[in-house]
């Protein structure tokens, strides 16, 4: 079935190509064949003709439509200021049992994980695993990095920097 399938693309194949070659082809516009009488060539020596060149407005618009951009201040690669840090959140657990737990298994990573105790206006009590905080982007994505190789999906959050 495959081979008669194949043996049919390849003779439509083969049909397309003919067919293209036996298309005339179009060379642009024809030439008309209609027979115009033309008109005698204008007597450039007795009536004076006024050339007439286009009208170019560029260099008249161009000094009205200048634009001058405002002042802002340059771009310079480096350290940003920024008054926050990135931290870390891989896990909330309602047992410091467990939250200890997760925060050996990050630390196997060579991370530095701690465990945060927080009360609820409820009454309940949670336990958060947070790594870090990071100064810069790059050490927070890499910690990330390890952090998924060990199938925890972390929080990243934006704390105020201290001190």
């Amino acid at each position: 079935m495959k081979w008669i399938l194949s043996l049919a693309t390849v003779g439509g194949f083969i049909g397309f190509i003919v067919y293209l070659n036996s298309v005339p082809t179009s060379g642009g516009p024809q030439p008309r064949t209609t027979t115009e009488k033309s008109a005698p060539p204008p007597a450039a020596t007795t009536t004076k003709q006024v050339e007439k060149k286009p009208g170019f407005r560029f260099y008249e618009m161009l000094p009205e439509s200048e634009v001058i951009p405002p002042k802002v201040e340059e771009y310079t690669p480096g350290p940003t200021k920024q008054d926050f840090d990135y931290l870390v959140q891989s896990g909330s657990f309602r047992s410091k049992e467990d939250a200890e737990r997760q925060r050996a298994q990050i630390a196997f990573q060579g991370l530095r994980a701690g465990v945060q105790r927080i009360e609820l206006d409820s009454g309940s009590v949670w336990y958060r695993v947070n790594v870090g905080p990071f100064a810069s982007r790059s050490q927070m994505s890499s910690a990330i990095d390890k952090l998924v190789s060990i199938n925890i999906q972390p929080l990243i959050r934006k704390v105020p920097k201290q001190g």
